[in-house]
């Protein structure tokens, strides 16, 4: 009998002690409260990006007294922005910021549709929060599992040139060149119908191209980009403001899901705060930019107010329709109505 007690009094001693522990695990939990974000980007560390992404860790976990703790990983050290993209989706990477793929919806490819705007206050309302533009965007994410916060600002795009180009200011006109795009159908058929001959050549082979003449000249970057991955190579660039590239602020839906109302506001203002100081930086370094290629010895060529409108009503009114079968006729149609 006292055996018998004895055995059901270590087992009593041995669930207090069960229970204690995990009371104790529990408190650790709810004490250390913290949800870890990974943050992955494609930009390198010394990129101007990256210094806002760090702005972005101290905001949040100030705002946030920790809860929320941020650790950046710049330069795709997470995998490039299709890799990314696709953990996002699984949760595996909790935030980004990189350019949107299309491996998963065509759709996605409307930011790049061009002249969606042709000057920087026309930008700064088409992508701005609460824009038809957002609203869409966020749509398309949320069918995939991710949560859209914001727009990053990279700049107008614009076209370098090894070769100049014949009727350069005419939206329609034969260029007598052949032109790099991008593998994306809103770049190909839009210079197509600018009057160039078009290739789709591997960026990582670009260089190369303008450098033997397999390519005469290349659409798809931004003032920055041209001047420092391609000065050597181009002698002409032209300020036609095609198409604003943008890349995005991004979160697993399934972490967003885990972060309580304050951490999703501290979240929320961060970004809205950083994506319009964006805009001002990448303004301010499109100018800097043109400045430096004159500097080397590269010819800047700008369209005023009357030509640059010239180029986008041919966009508008020609070529957009001809991109329904990818961007799908109602997202066309709503954007046609908004331009009317």
């Amino acid at each position: 009998m006292l055996n018998f007690w004895g055995i059901k009094m270590k087992r009593i001693a041995l669930m207090l002690i069960f229970g204690f522990a995990v009371m104790s695990l529990a408190g650790n939990v709810a004490f250390a409260g913290k949800i870890h974000l990974r943050l992955a980007s494609q930009y390198a560390v010394q990129d101007s990006t990256t210094k806002l992404l760090f702005e972005f860790k101290d905001e949040v976990e100030k705002a946030t007294d920790d809860s929320v703790k941020v650790t950046v990983y710049p330069a795709n050290q997470l995998g490039d922005y299709t890799q990314v993209y696709e953990e996002l989706r699984r949760g595996t990477i909790d935030m980004a910021l990189i350019t949107v793929p299309s491996q998963f919806d065509s759709r996605l490819e409307v930011t790049y549709l061009h002249y969606l705007a042709m000057n920087y206050p026309e930008a700064r309302k088409i992508y701005a929060e609460g824009s038809q533009m957002f609203h869409l965007v966020n749509k398309l994410h949320a069918d995939l599992g991710v949560r859209f916060l914001g727009f990053n600002a990279e700049g107008f795009g614009g076209i370098g040139l090894a070769k100049m180009a014949t009727n350069i200011k005419s939206p329609e006109a034969p260029k007598s060149i052949l032109l790099r795009v991008p593998p994306m159908a809103v770049f190909q058929v839009t210079c197509d119908d600018e009057g160039f001959q078009t290739v789709s050549i591997p960026y990582a082979e670009l260089y190369t191209a303008l450098q033997t003449g397999v390519a005469d000249g290349w659409s798809g970057g931004p003032a920055r980009v041209n001047y420092m991955q391609f000065k050597e190579v181009i002698k002409h660039f032209v300020v036609c403001n095609n198409f604003f590239e943008t890349t995005a602020y991004l979160m697993s839906q399934k972490t967003w899901d885990k972060l309580d109302v304050t951490q999703k506001a501290a979240v929320e203002q961060a970004v809205k705060r950083l994506s319009a100081k964006s805009f001002d930086l990448s303004e301010q370094d499109a100018e800097d930019y043109l400045g430096k290629m004159q500097q080397f010895g590269i010819e800047v060529i700008r369209f005023d107010d009357q030509e640059l409108a010239a180029w986008a009503n041919r966009a508008r009114t020609v070529t957009w329709k001809k991109l329904e079968d990818r961007l799908t006729p109602g997202i066309i149609q709503q954007l046609l109505d908004a331009y009317k």
